[in-house]
């Protein structure tokens, strides 16, 4: 039987010095015991290691860090497979196993393993090297600017050319929130039999139907026995086959927060050798139909529309670093404001918070890393179509994730977008028929976007009052109906506005309103909505969602302190005068049907 044995604690945490041109692959480190460096200390896992320190330097390093852990594996499990699990190392991660590299991985936020087996030493303590790199280029997905001066140039007599010191680097993300880095979610050791299941998919309908596929080592001579069961652990369904199809003919329908119940079952697969069980694996699922017309959502057949959030994992000292107790309060916090959606903006979030949206009804559509493109090579668009691949096996079987994400504000009035876009859109429907795909749209406009019509629907953010037009809050609804309305009428597809709002430093109050005011926000938000209510009654929007839920950590810039501050609640998760505005609008909609608001 597989068991998860939890990595999870303080590791040896290792800094190279800032942008060390590989002194720790070059000098193999990896063969060294990092515990006896002279600057040797510990990093919880997981956990951002940027603001776990003191100083800015660590806060800001760019380059490598390394990660060192001891376990022991008892020789009794020497007859198990043993597969080193990462849930999401940021951003580029090498990984050794006893000295020896096991395997490498670009890119956070998405699960990664390795066998390594034959690396392990049984019945003794093993060592696990990680070395992470959080460095970003226009190579990288997201993609940032990096600047680097190794020696400052001299003229003929000697005189420096060149304000900046040797050795100056400048590495900006093309995003606005901060790059926090290392070993972000849980590691795992799994042991698994040698006759195994890899991989379960299932497809249910709202009809009560149901395809399923399941993975697997050689099969010979192994019995195989599949069961389904309801939430009352009432057995539906049962085959001896690895696939199947069938119906359910009352089948419990999973619904979204104020449409009904969200429904789950379970499809349980056992792997049966010479009268013993040696692997079973079970995964939930709920029967849902995600579906459009040229103006609507459907869930069900019924219309669904969004009052939703766009996120962050982000919290104090922790970072994006995964968080039991801060996932459960955002989540308490969503449905306390009659939130039934939200995206995973800008990256996928954690395993754990996609099983707890299957069971909350929370609906989510899920999005890909790639915030701010500007370059559309094709080096990165294989590295978005691995992402996006990745992606959707992890989270395929979540009745709550509704529909694929594939990039937030891309620069897709360039020519070049297209093609690349089409390649994931493809990708994504080549892998994934049961689910819409979209872009949010951003810096381009329904005039000069090359890329929109390739969509099943269009999500765009807009910041009237803000970025445009700061301070004439009586022109936002004509401005915001205006924009959306053209959308519409250019793709004639389902719109979100997936982004609107305004900063508010928490507790800087300012009557009449000014900007970075509570009540500023607030007005903002309040004229935005007078534009989302005539949108809804001409059928042109089918979701709305705030940015943001909560305050972020950024980059430091002239327009950010302390972080961005468009969050309805604090980054402590205290109420501002917003959050109560949107908790009115939200609860009174989602106690209505999607019908009834529609």
């Amino acid at each position: 039987m597989r068991t998860f044995d939890s990595l999870d604690g303080l590791w040896t945490f290792v800094k190279e010095p800032h942008n060390s041109d590989d002194i720790g692959i070059k000098n193999q480190w990896n063969t060294l015991d990092l515990e006896k460096f002279h600057n040797a200390t510990v990093m919880p896992v997981p956990c951002a290691y940027n603001d776990i320190g003191t100083s800015a330097e660590l806060r800001d390093h760019i380059g490598w860090v390394w990660y060192e852990k001891k376990e022991f594996v008892p020789l009794r499990d020497s007859n198990m497979n043993h597969v080193l699990r990462f849930g999401s190392v940021n951003y580029f991660a090498v990984v050794y196993v006893n000295s020896e590299k096991v395997t490498s991985h670009t890119g956070g936020h998405l699960p990664f393993e390795v066998d390594v087996s034959s690396k392990i030493k049984y019945g003794a303590e093993n060592k696990i090297t990680v070395a992470v790199n959080n460095t970003l280029s226009w190579s990288t997905i997201p993609q940032g600017d990096f600047n680097y001066q190794k020696l400052n140039p001299r003229n003929i007599s000697g005189r420096i050319l060149s304000r900046l010191p040797d050795g100056a680097v400048k590495n900006v993300g093309n995003f606005d929130f901060f790059n926090y880095a290392g070993i972000l979610r849980s590691v795992q050791l799994v042991k698994i039999p040698s006759i195994h299941i890899q991989n379960i998919n299932i497809v249910a309908e709202h009809t009560g139907s149901f395809v399923f596929e399941t993975a697997a080592t050689n099969l010979d001579g192994v019995k195989v026995e599949v069961k389904m069961f309801d939430a009352d652990q009432n057995l539906v369904y049962s085959t001896n086959q690895t696939k199947g199809e069938g119906k359910l003919d009352n089948a419990k329908l999973w619904w979204p927060r104020g449409m009904g119940d969200a429904n789950l079952y379970t499809l349980e697969v056992s792997l049966i050798s010479d009268g013993n069980l040696v692997d079973i694996y079970r995964e939930t699922f709920g029967f849902r139909t995600v579906s459009l017309s040229d103006s609507q959502m459907f869930i069900n057949t019924k219309p669904f529309y969004c009052l939703g959030f766009g996120m962050h994992e982000d919290f104090e000292l922790i970072g994006r670093g995964f968080n039991q107790a801060v996932m459960t309060k955002d989540l308490n916090l969503l449905e306390w404001m009659g939130g039934n959606c939200y995206r995973t903006t800008h990256y996928p979030y954690s395993e754990e918070r996609m099983f707890e949206n299957d069971r909350r009804g929370i609906a989510v559509i899920v999005e890909t890393p790639a915030v701010g493109l500007k370059g559309f090579s094709k080096a990165n668009n294989n590295l978005h179509v691995k992402m996006l691949t990745d992606m959707i096996d992890r989270d395929k079987n979540h009745p709550s994730v509704i529909a694929w994400s594939l990039a937030n504000e891309p620069v897709t009035s360039k020519k070049e977008s297209r093609a690349y876009f089409k390649t994931l859109v493809d990708t994504a429907h080549g892998i994934d028929r049961t689910r819409p795909v979209t872009t949010v749209y951003g810096p381009t406009n329904f005039d000069n976007d090359e890329t929109a019509d390739l969509m099943d629907f269009i999500c765009v953010n807009r910041y009237y009052g803000w970025y445009i037009d700061m301070g004439y809050i009586p022109w936002i609804n004509q401005s915001v109906y205006w924009d959306i309305s053209l959308w519409r009428e250019t793709f004639h597809k389902p719109i979100m506005v997936t982004e609107y709002g305004a900063d508010s430093i928490p507790g800087l109050n300012q009557e009449p309103a000014v900007d970075f005011s509570e009540q500023y926000q607030n007005e903002v938000i309040q004229e935005t909505h007078h534009a989302f209510d005539a949108l809804i009654k001409d059928h042109t929007i089918t979701g709305e969602m705030i940015w943001n839920f909560a305050d972020f950590m950024t980059g430091m810039t002239t327009t950010r302190a302390v972080g961005n501050h468009k969050g309805v609640f604090t980054r402590s998760r205290q109420a501002k005068i917003a959050a109560y505005t949107l908790r009115n609008r939200y609860n009174k909609k989602l106690d209505q049907t999607n019908l009834e608001i529609w």
